[in-house]
């Protein structure tokens, strides 16, 4: 019989969590059953975490990370006003893909997320942010302005005063292509680097 207690390896794990990543639709579509699995093997990854100061490791966080999973209530058909805390306006939209900007240089920490409009046409939401490490652990993030990138001009209000306040965000799993993080109300958020360098879209746009 196999040993129970055999460690699996780094790829192995990261392997079999963006495949319940992609098969759950980024956590959409997750069952109880497929949740569980995920903390599960999040919990094996993150006793295998090669940083040991994950919040501090500029070179490594650094880039444009994709949104494999996140077990928040999250809803493929919401609003804008629902992805930006209430600051932007109730418009319907259909999110397609989520990522995660970081720039340590410049505390740059944007969530960026793509979308299509009621009449299909394609958009970006972002919620500009700014952080800095907390301890070798954890980092605060802020949030600073919502954005809409697409058709027509964009749109651009300040995130002064949302209920949202300074966010503490613990890095528990952290290597050259992969991060896992642990928010508040027991988030937990699982991507991977696309590039090493951010997009930088509230700031180009």
């Amino acid at each position: 019989m196999p040993d129970a207690a055999v460690t699996r390896s780094p790829a192995a794990l990261k392997q079999d969590l963006a495949s319940l990543g992609a098969l759950t639709e980024v956590g959409f579509d997750a069952s109880a059953a497929d949740s569980a699995r995920i903390r599960a093997l999040a919990a094996e990854l993150e006793a295998l975490n090669p940083t040991p100061e994950p919040a501090r490791a500029a070179a490594l966080l650094r880039g444009r990370w994709r949104l494999l999973y996140s077990n928040l209530d999250l809803q493929r058909s919401t609003t804008l006003a629902q992805l930006s805390l209430g600051i932007l306006p109730h418009q319907k939209v259909v999110v397609t893909e989520l990522y995660n900007e970081i720039d340590p240089a410049t505390g740059l920490y944007d969530n960026v997320i793509h979308f299509l409009g009621q009449d299909g046409s394609p958009g970006i939401q972002v919620m500009a942010g700014q952080y800095e490490a907390e301890d070798d652990q954890a980092i605060n993030l802020v949030y600073t302005e919502a954005l809409v990138i697409g058709p027509g001009a964009p749109i651009r209000l300040s995130a002064d005063g949302v209920r949202a306040g300074h966010l503490r965000t613990e890095i528990t799993y952290l290597d050259d292509g992969f991060r896992l993080a642990r928010g508040a109300f027991g988030s937990l958020y699982i991507l991977e680097r696309l590039d090493p360098a951010p997009m930088r879209w509230s700031r180009d746009s």
